[in-house]
């Protein structure tokens, strides 16, 4: 705005000078010059009036306009960390429930132990439809978590779930009820990554 303001004067002076520049007054002025040459210093200063009058509107606006858009995408920002805290929570929930069937782990806890040595015994699954409804699940997790590359708030709500199951999701891909590429977002989580010699020799 600083610049339009000084463009403005700049602008009006050297219009009053050319004004000045192209009549045919003698100096000294007549009366009848005088008049003549105060009118033109009134309308020069008047539309000079005018025009940081706009400049000052315009600039208003703008920044107005810019508040408002920073005001709607904080609330979008808001609303959608809002909605990835719930899928979160529906995540785990679905997960756990899956974890948690008696087909799928007697032991409540020990699918880890059980995927591992399928995994290790060369089995491409277990046959149980719940692995498979896990795959598909963690596969729809790493697609979210792509999807907030970028966006540092849904990023914070995604990775602790991310690093709550890369495990499983490491064992999920090694029985074949999990694509490795499309968990990429899991598998940059394991503290420990599976070596093929590790697994001979076990």
């Amino acid at each position: 705005m600083r610049i339009a303001i000084v463009i403005v004067v700049l602008a009006t002076l050297a219009l009053g000078a050319l004004g000045i520049a192209q009549s045919d007054h003698s100096w000294p002025l007549a009366p009848e010059s005088l008049v003549s040459l105060g009118l033109f210093g009134l309308a020069l200063i008047a539309g000079m009036g005018v025009l940081l009058l706009l400049v000052t509107l315009v600039a208003h606006q703008g920044r107005q306009q810019r508040s408002l858009l920073d005001s709607l995408d904080a609330q979008r920002r808001q609303q959608r960390s809002l909605e990835t805290a719930q899928l979160m929570r529906h995540f785990v929930h679905q997960a756990e429930a899956l974890l948690e069937k008696d087909s799928l782990d007697p032991n409540k806890r020990s699918v880890q132990r059980c995927l591992a040595v399928d995994a290790l015994r060369g089995n491409t699954g277990r046959g149980d439809p719940n692995y498979h409804r896990l795959g598909r699940l963690f596969e729809w997790l790493a697609d979210e978590a792509d999807e907030a590359k970028g966006d540092g708030a849904r990023t914070r709500l995604i990775d602790p779930v991310l690093r709550q199951y890369a495990e499983i999701a490491e064992q999920l891909c090694r029985i074949g009820e999990a694509d490795k590429e499309r968990l990429s977002a899991f598998m940059r989580f394991q503290p420990h990554p599976p070596k093929a010699n590790d697994a001979v020799a076990q």
